[in-house]
């Protein structure tokens, strides 16, 4: 028979045992933070994004530092709470309080209201936005116990919908919504997000990139001078200044590239030969071939791998750009 544990021991708070039992009256609905605040006692996420913030305040005027500001709006967020206006009822509730090592039910232990929580998000400077994704990098490095062979990173934009008339909230003709268009790089075996960005909107996919892809290349070869580090990314990022950064900074790509009037005459007669092998053999066809292509704006022609596939539905060609030689064709499409 399956042993059932109604005892969940934390250790993070200090001022006495913690322990959540499930038989007992209800005190919050939202218990699950706790998890998120153990996990914070090991990974320090919110601990670090307060030591990027300077303390602009009156320090004889302080009632909730830094730290516990930041923990407050992130476990907020953790349980589905975006608006700071939550504050005003969520400072009063004990899992919060434990969460952020006040007491859960003393009066004089609430959290902060909404005016305090932002006052505290307009405070924050772009200088300080700068030094939290120094912060990012930097435990993305420390997370290697020795310095790695090889990097390889996905980057790419989602869409965020807004509703409301936020800051940097812009109508994005594609999606069809106003929203933000962030961009995130992460590590792709672990998945770890290393640079996460803001962007407004109407932004277009590669808005920005080449300079963040600049500043993130250095900080890690100035950590690995030795590492091997590619770069993975669809078609919207296929703009020469990313790819110039990659080449200058010696760094391999495999960035998707967008049919076009002359990719579609050079990958004819493959494409052509694969719809004969799908006629012959009833089953899909996939072949590949590389050219070298230049866009009107390049100063040099690049490596384009083409793929040639016929499904029954019809012809899927497909195109990467590329100066990883070293991988086989079959890897990167």
């Amino acid at each position: 028979m399956t042993e059932c544990n109604s005892d969940l021991p934390y250790d993070f708070y200090s001022h006495r045992s913690l322990v959540v039992r499930f038989s007992d009256l209800e005190l919050s609905s939202d218990a699950g933070i706790l998890l998120a605040r153990q996990a914070e006692q090991q990974r320090q996420v919110c601990q670090g994004i307060a030591d990027c913030i300077e303390e602009w305040r009156d320090p004889n005027k302080i009632t909730h530092s830094l730290q516990q500001l930041v923990s407050q709006r992130v476990y907020q967020l953790v349980g589905g709470y975006e608006d700071a206006n939550d504050s005003n009822q969520l400072r009063h509730d004990p899992i919060y309080k434990l969460a952020c090592d006040r007491l859960p039910l003393a009066h004089q232990a609430h959290l902060a209201s909404q005016p305090t929580m932002t006052r505290l998000e307009n405070h924050i400077s772009k200088g300080e936005v700068s030094r939290m994704r120094s912060r990012m990098v930097d435990g993305f490095i420390k997370q290697y116990r020795q310095a790695p062979e090889e990097i390889v990173l996905d980057i790419d934009g989602w869409d965020d919908p807004t509703h409301g008339h936020q800051q940097l909230s812009c109508f994005h003709g594609y999606y069809g919504q106003h929203m933000y268009f962030p961009v995130l790089i992460n590590e792709a075996k672990s998945g770890y997000p290393v640079v996460l960005q803001l962007r407004a909107g109407n932004s277009h996919s590669g808005k920005g990139v080449a300079g963040i892809l600049r500043w993130l290349f250095w900080r890690l070869k100035r950590a690995f001078p030795d590492v091997r580090i590619i770069l993975r990314a669809d078609a919207g990022f296929a703009l020469v200044e990313i790819l110039r950064v990659c080449e200058r900074s010696k760094v391999g790509y495999a960035v998707g590239f967008a049919r076009n009037a002359v990719t579609e005459r050079k990958i004819a007669d493959l494409l052509e030969r694969a719809r004969l092998q799908y006629l012959k053999t009833g089953e899909k066809a996939r072949l590949f071939d590389d050219v070298y292509y230049a866009a009107a704006s390049w100063d040099e022609p690049r490596r384009l791998v083409m793929k040639a596939e016929w499904l029954p539905k019809g012809a899927n060609p497909r195109f990467v750009l590329t100066i990883a030689v070293e991988w086989k064709v079959r890897t990167i499409v």
